[in-house]
């Protein structure tokens, strides 16, 4: 079984439901080979209802419009969308857009 790491910052920590995470949450999530970042997600908000509510829609599958995620320092849409393939020890972090004026 292959391992990605999921980094999320700021108050997207409060999604999954753990105290006093802070800033910052790492979890390693289990993949089997060829799994697509939106497989992975659907898993992540079938697991956190609070994630599914504001991250990723399951019913929609679809990611928030105030979420970015960078897949290995990548932005996740310049690589292949959610349909990315997964692998060993790939990396994924969950960034909250900013906006402002």
């Amino acid at each position: 079984m292959s391992k990605v790491r999921l980094e999320f910052l700021s108050w997207l920590t409060d999604t999954l439901d753990v105290k006093g995470a802070g800033d910052g949450l790492i979890l390693e999530q289990e993949i089997k080979d060829g799994n697509t970042v939106k497989e992975l997600l659907m898993r992540v908000a079938a697991a956190y209802p609070r994630f599914s509510q504001t991250v990723f829609d399951i019913k929609s599958q679809k990611l928030s419009s105030g979420v970015r995620i960078f897949y290995n320092d990548c932005q996740l849409e310049l690589v292949n969308g959610l349909e990315t393939k997964l692998n060993d020890h790939d990396a994924l972090i969950f960034v909250p857009v900013i906006a402002g004026g």
